[in-house]
């Protein structure tokens, strides 16, 4: 019986001491694990200098990472993660290691190169930082000049520099290395969801939509590094939930009207109505771009948002493409459509093609008409 008590006692020991060489990773709601021994005792340098950071860098390369590095990959697969996607799952198997961010930063360094990443480990007086090259340049970042390249600060969060920032060369510069990318996919994921009503009008009818919020998806979307108003957010793809419970839906009642301005002007409505509006900076107390997909989950849009479903249900349900229209005097924007046959009667022209102007801020107003002057544009936004 003694002896049964120590095997017992052993081996639960073991097992304990080998959950510690890995750890749980809540991706927006989906569990992983990852094997982390290899890595679990590097600590960044209390002083931070040229010598320091070497030091650390030099001890983390030491490490072997085959089976974090495959096991990265698979999560990438299965879960269909672009470049920016396996920055997002870094991030979060970082912080399940440690709680200082200089350590996460030099974790996140070597488990990004060793992904073939064009990534670059810079430090300051106090802090150290993982930059890395982006496929599409974010609208505001902090970034580098380095080899004639630009690197952007893959903590999307952080826009300050901390006085002067030095690169961190490894001696090892590896041309093969890749630049992280933006595909516009969405990623596998689903996990966390709920519902939303929207109600709207159109003709005299109340319409009634049941949307399905993959929050998994919208939260993953808000931890994106924010891209210029523009072609990155009308061409993000959608999640399986938003196909089912919203395009769909939204498609089988333009499929029963008959004219393409009809159709456009219940596209139209559905944005003006079935959202309450609020500014930026009421809601976040900063400019903020949302994804179609975040301004259908979300409670509150501005007119930015707006346009861009806007923009996305006429490009995906009706074939339409448009153009931002931007009024910075106004510090609004609204949307030009492309309606086929319209051509004897639309608004105004752009690159010698018609465009009919909506309006999806202001209630009440139809295809062909806005509050401002059409004069007042001060820039023509191109999203196709």
């Amino acid at each position: 019986m003694v002896q049964s008590g120590k095997h017992i006692f052993t081996s639960v020991f073991l097992l304990i001491a080998g959950l510690c060489y890995g750890v749980n990773v809540d991706f927006y709601g989906h569990d992983l694990s990852f094997s982390t021994e290899t890595i679990s005792n590097v600590r960044a340098p209390f002083t931070i200098n040229k010598r320091t950071v070497q030091t650390a860098i030099s001890a983390v390369k030491t490490a072997d990472l085959t089976e974090i590095k495959s096991q990265i990959e698979d999560a990438s697969i299965q879960y269909n993660l672009d470049g920016l996607g396996e920055v997002l799952l870094t991030d979060k198997i970082v912080a399940q290691i440690t709680g200082s961010k200089n350590t996460q930063s030099i974790l996140k360094y070597r488990l990004l190169q060793t992904l073939n990443y064009d990534v670059q480990l810079t430090y300051t007086r106090n802090t150290i930082s993982c930059f890395g090259r982006l496929s599409q340049k974010p609208a505001a970042s902090v970034y580098i000049l380095y080899r004639n390249k630009r690197y952007t600060n893959l903590n999307f969060n952080d826009m300050r520099t901390y006085g002067t920032r030095y690169v961190m060369s490894d001696n090892r510069y590896n041309p093969s290395a890749v630049a992280l990318d933006y595909s516009a996919d969405a990623p596998n994921i689903n996990a966390n969801q709920s519902f939303s009503h929207l109600t709207w009008s159109f003709q005299g009818k109340v319409y009634h939509l049941k949307a399905l919020k993959n929050l998994s998806f919208s939260e993953y979307l808000s931890d994106l590094p924010q891209f210029d108003l523009g072609p990155a957010y009308v061409q993000m793809n959608h999640s399986v939930e938003f196909q089912k419970s919203v395009l769909l839906p939204l498609q089988g009642y333009i499929d029963a009207m008959h004219s393409n301005m009809q159709k456009a002007n219940f596209l139209l409505k559905f944005t003006q109505s079935a959202f309450e509006y609020k500014t930026d900076n009421d809601q976040f107390g900063h400019e903020k771009y949302n994804y179609p997909e975040e301004t259908v989950g979300s409670t509150y849009s501005d007119c930015e948002d707006r346009t861009i479903l806007l923009a996305f249900l006429c490009k995906r349900l009706l074939g339409f493409e448009s153009v931002m229209l931007h009024f910075e005097k106004e510090k609004h924007v609204c949307l030009g459509v492309k309606i086929p046959k319209r051509s004897n009667a639309y608004s105004f022209l752009y690159a010698k093609e018609a465009y009919m102007v909506c309006e999806p801020t202001g209630i009440g107003f139809d295809v062909g008409e806005t509050g401002i002057p059409l004069k007042n544009i001060t820039d023509v936004i191109e999203l196709f």
